[in-house]
């Protein structure tokens, strides 16, 4: 025997002290660093190449701004480097726009090159416009918990009390970076002038504008040397008190004050919305956390922070509700990791201990689980990850994964001692003859990941898939070097002599497997016809399954959308919003709802429910529950999600005029499709997307369709008569500013109050709001003659209807017309689309698609199709080095299509929907079915090299590796059946599907690989001696 083959293992035997230490040293390293790594919730370096622009165009309709604003910054952008997409939405008073780059792209210089680009278009804005605002999406800009403040009874003035105590005690948080409030009108001075009286004394409304404008500044006014010293000189103009601004001169030559024609006052102004939780008022806060904090402290802090508040003297009857909480989400996905971590631990420790019958080496092999893990967790520390969604997510698929190689081995160990070889030589021998198969079985896992990692076309993707990958190769990794150099030492010292005999079930089940290879191996044909009976009824579960590009929606929370004939009151508004609040309170319990937020302004309302949180379930009894559920043992106490918005839209009674949408903002979340149309005319489009929405609607099945053109409303045009004008010499500037101060106010100026604050001083006619369209008719204005002219002398006003938003991609106007369907298969819905669109002709310039829902399908399943195919080459590659020929590893790439034969049956049986999670669980998949053909393959081709016929090396290397094929399995099914049937999430994305698909995967696998492999194994062995004896004759003979 040479000295040298076999290094790890020999070393591992030779040098106990020093691999000991070393497997101290990584424990001590590990703790370190699993009690330092940072929490998230979202991994960092998120870094989406888009920016985004937005621009403030006070009271111009959406026509108006898309014209004025949104072409011309369309047309600049256009010239920046790498834009790929630009996505401009124009409403009312404002238009934003996001700005997506090519992968790669430089976010900064981006972002330096656009604002250069935007700057240089300013002068071709209209002048009310003030600045463009360019930013980049930032991760530490999402808040990290959101809320609202509740005040039960009548609280004299809430928002002084939120503004004096609230956000201050919030904002001394350690770690919070921001507190952001809203719904929260604070006071300001209200200047409100008479109608009347403005008109009796002929006063000009703009120039009382500007001269209150004037007399409130404070002015540097250089400097003067007065004894050698230099004093800066200040001029104070500033107002200090109210009494001043009312006795601000308006009209000098009379002597006419401010206070003379209307009154000024301290006050808040009229409230347009309102905000209430369960019928109280309430105001809405978010917290965001500063840069580098720790997520899960900075909430508790919060939380603490609060609680305090509530025993305020000041602050009786306050409360808080939290909607969302970021760092209880993290706590609570660390919590299921670690538990489903713990409890496949012990699966897998129990699954071992069936089958070794020995608690020392059983014990010694799940070691393997917590080293490996915790050699993870290093890793990730040190290149300063977190542990996030992305990272847990892959340090669970590795749980079962990484005993797989100490099986291997261990069993090796075992098998060498019962030919009676001493211990020491047992421990190195056995660990190194298997070495190089356990080797490539973790590359060809590792290598899988490699295509999920570099998928080109969806960035997003890749970047998840390394934040997923990374763990997993790591551990697999850190498993192989444990299995190489910790397990021979363990079990030379610590196995037992004496051999337990195998459970009884293994030896029958064995005796009949090796007796049905056999009768596989000697009736080719009919098993390989069996076989393919069994791939050709993948088409069942196939047909029958459900496809969708979504995960699981999160059904904490459910939104009903009220849009309201626009002309109401807000009183009016609250009388409809209180039936519905009613109808929904009174069934409070029956839906299962803990809360309602209920928010509306005078044309738009908003309730959301939110439901009570179901208290954290083991996952046994989530298994349990659902089983139960279904036989229909047990009842549920309440109606379910799709049950609860059935029910409502049934008692809720919409009158004409008000239209509602369920669960608006999360519109994706739905089973929804769109057909969005392009063209350059916003008015032709409109006429399409009616034509559209009636096709459509043809389609049976179909809960909703709307458009989004948001029907605007109606907008009141005053177009003024040029020549009438130039007639009666009035400044067409003053009749458009006097229109404006009339109907909506002006801000001049800031007010210093006299505990430190800054408010606005706001000019406006009294009674404003209820002017109407005789009052503007009736306005007057002064000629040069000093004569008085009515406003329907100077010009035409008319009633019109308008958009209230449009939205463009790539410098086109688009209008997407929705549908929502009840059950969520998506390919099934775009079929039907198509039929209904049939024939359907629009003007030149103009087309139609089926809007990015189904562009993103369609580029997942490319890339999909790509990272199965790449995946399969790169684990042939590995196995052509491993085997020593090109025609062997087909062998084993044929395990992987019968894999697929147990994932579709599983998720078809389970009713779970083939989703994200179950495509990247069928793509791992790939890398881990092979590992057991691979170890079956090695051994058969060790046993031929040894002198044994085919058929015998076979049989011989079926009966050995029966057991360890079996445990593998097993460990690695069993340590994934927490995630498979419990309800671990992470913010509402389920598991259990990537679960479900890795074990229907590998069971179907290990009954395929012990029959198939070695079955196609003879069939390409055969194929490589034909094409051997070709190549002699083609070439002549070969030299003996």
């Amino acid at each position: 025997m040479h000295d040298n083959k076999y290094p790890l293992p020999r070393f591992s035997v030779n040098r106990p002290v020093t691999v000991v230490m070393s497997l101290v040293s990584l424990l001590v390293v590990g703790y370190i660093a699993y009690t330092r790594i940072p929490l998230t919730l979202l991994p960092e370096g998120l870094n989406w190449p888009q920016l985004f622009v937005w621009v403030s165009y006070p009271n111009a309709g959406a026509v108006e701004v898309e014209q004025k604003v949104v072409h011309h910054l369309e047309e600049a952008i256009a010239q920046v480097n790498r834009v790929k997409t630009i996505y401009a939405n124009a409403s009312s008073n404002s238009c934003f726009l996001r700005v997506e780059f090519q992968r790669g792209t430089d976010v900064q210089l981006a972002f330096a090159e656009m604002k250069d680009r935007l700057d240089r278009v300013m002068p071709d804005l209209p002048d009310e416009i003030e600045q463009i605002g360019v930013r980049r999406w930032n991760q530490n800009d999402v808040p990290i918990m959101q809320g609202a403040f509740v005040f039960a009874g009548d609280q004299v003035d809430a928002p002084l009390l939120i503004e004096n105590y609230l956000d201050p005690a919030l904002s001394r948080v350690t770690g919070v970076g921001n507190v952001q409030l809203w719904g929260l009108q604070s006071k300001e001075v209200l200047v409100e002038l008479d109608q009347g009286k403005v008109r009796g004394h002929g006063v000009n409304v703009s120039e009382t504008v500007s001269s209150l404008r004037d007399q409130n500044l404070t002015m540097p006014g250089g400097w003067v040397i007065e004894g050698g010293k230099k004093i800066y000189v200040r001029s104070v103009g500033r107002y200090q008190d109210l009494a001043e601004i009312a006795g601000t001169v308006v009209d000098p030559e009379r002597r006419l004050q401010l206070d003379d024609i209307g009154e000024v006052a301290y006050k808040r102004p009229k409230k347009d919305e309102v905000n209430r939780i369960d019928r109280s008022e309430s105001q809405g806060f978010a917290v965001i956390k500063a840069s580098g904090a720790n997520i899960v402290e900075v909430s508790r802090g919060v939380q603490q922070a609060m609680e305090k508040l509530k025993t305020h003297p000041k602050l009786e009857g306050l409360d808080f509700r939290v909607f969302w909480d970021q760092g209880e989400q993290v706590v609570k996905s660390v919590y299921n990791l670690q538990n489903s971590g713990l409890w496949g631990g012990l699966f897998a420790a129990i699954v071992l201990f069936f089958f070794l019958r020995a608690v020392r080496i059983t014990m010694i092999i799940t070691l393997a689980i917590p080293l490996s893990i915790l050699v993870t967790i290093t890793v990730l520390y040190f290149i300063g990850w977190s542990l996030n969604m992305a990272t847990m997510m892959g340090l669970m698929l590795s749980l079962g994964l990484v005993v797989d190689n100490a099986i291997v081995i261990v069993e090796n160990i075992y098998h060498k001692r019962q030919q009676g070889i001493d211990p020491r030589t047992a421990s190195i021998e056995g660990a190194g003859e298997v070495g190089l198969a356990v080797t490539m079985a973790t590359l060809t896992t590792v290598v899988v990941f490699l295509p999920l990692i570099l998928m080109g076309d969806v960035e997003e993707l890749s970047f998840w898939m390394l934040r997923l990958g990374l763990p997993v190769i790591v551990g697999l990794v850190a498993s192989l070097a444990i299995a190489l150099l910790f397990i021979p030492l363990a079990t030379l010292k610590f196995a037992t002599g004496e051999q337990k005999g195998e459970p009884r079930l293994i030896v029958w089940c064995r005796k009949y497997y090796v007796r049905s290879l056999a009768w596989v191996l000697r009736n080719r044909l009919d098993a390989f016809v069996i076989a393919l009976l069994l791939l050709a009824s993948i088409q069942i579960p196939m047909n029958g399954m459900m496809r969708t590009d979504k995960q699981e929606r999160d059904e904490s929370q459910l939104v009903f959308s009220f849009e309201m004939p626009s002309g109401q009151s807000l009183e009016e508004a609250e009388e409809y919003m209180l039936a519905v609040e009613d109808t929904l309170m009174a069934h409070k319990a029956n839906y299962n709802v803990e809360w309602l937020r209920t928010s509306f302004s005078s044309e738009q309302g908003q309730v959301m429910l939110f439901f009570a949180e179901e208290e954290e379930l083991e996952w046994y009894q989530v298994a349990w529950h659902d089983l139960s559920m279904s036989i229909g043992w047990r009842e549920q106490g309440y109606l379910a999600y799709k049950e609860v918005e059935q029910d409502i839209r049934r008692r809720l009674e919409i009158p004409p005029g008000v239209s509602l949408q369920v669960n608006r903002e999360n519109a994706e979340q739905d089973a929804r499709v769109n057909v969005t149309l392009y063209g350059e005319d916003t008015r032709v489009l409109m006429g399409l997307a009616e034509e559209v929405e009636r096709r459509i609607e043809s389609i049976p099945g179909l809960l909703s369709v709307n458009t989004d053109m948001d029907r605007g409303g109606t907008e009141l045009q005053v177009r003024l008569d040029r020549e009438q004008v130039q007639r009666y010499e009035v400044n067409p500037w003053e009749i458009s500013n006097t229109i404006s101060y009339a109907l909506r106010g002006v801000n001049v100026n800031k007010f210093h109050t006299e505990d430190g604050r800054e408010v606005d001083i706001r000019v406006q006619f009294e009674s404003y709001a209820d002017q109407n369209l005789q009052d503007l008719r009736n306005m007057t204005f002064s000629t040069a003659a000093d004569h008085e002219v009515p406003l329907e002398s100077l010009a035409d006003i008319y009633v019109e209807r308008t958009l209230g938003g449009i939205k463009r991609e790539n410098r086109r106007t688009m209008l997407t017309v929705s549908a929502r369907a009840s059950k969520d298969s998506a390919q099934e819905l775009f079929a039907q689309i198509d039929q209904a669109m049939q024939g359907f002709e629009m003007p030149r310039g103009y087309n139609w698609d089926k809007g990015d829902r189904f562009v993103r399908l369609e580029e997942q399943n490319e890339s999909m199709y790509f990272a199965v195919m790449m995946s399969v080459i790169f684990v042939f590659l590995l196995m052509g080095m491993l085997f020593e020929s090109f025609v062997l590893p087909l062998s084993v790439i044929v395990s992987i299509p019968f894999s697929f034969l147990g994932v579709y049956w599983v998720l078809y049986l389970t009713g779970t929907p083939f989703e994200v999670m179950s495509m990247i669980g069928s793509i791992i998949l790939i890398g881990v079915v092979v590992n057991n053909a691979i170890v079956l393959v090695d051994l058969a081709n060790r046993l031929r090299a040894g002198g044994k016929s085919r058929f015998d090396a076979l049989l011989e290397a079926g009966q050995h590796r029966f057991r360890p094929i079996l445990m593998t399995t097993f460990t690695t099914a069993f340590g994934l059946l927490p995630m498979a049937v419990g309800n671990s999430k992470m913010i509402g994305i389920a598991y259990a599907p990537l679960g479900r698909t890795m074990m229907g995967g590998l069971l179907a696998s290990m009954v395929l690989t012990l029959m198939l492999v070695p079955l196609f194994y003879t069939f390409f062995d055969d194929f490589r001696e034909v094409a051997q004896r070709i190549m002699a004759s083609a070439f002549g003979r070969r030299r003996k």
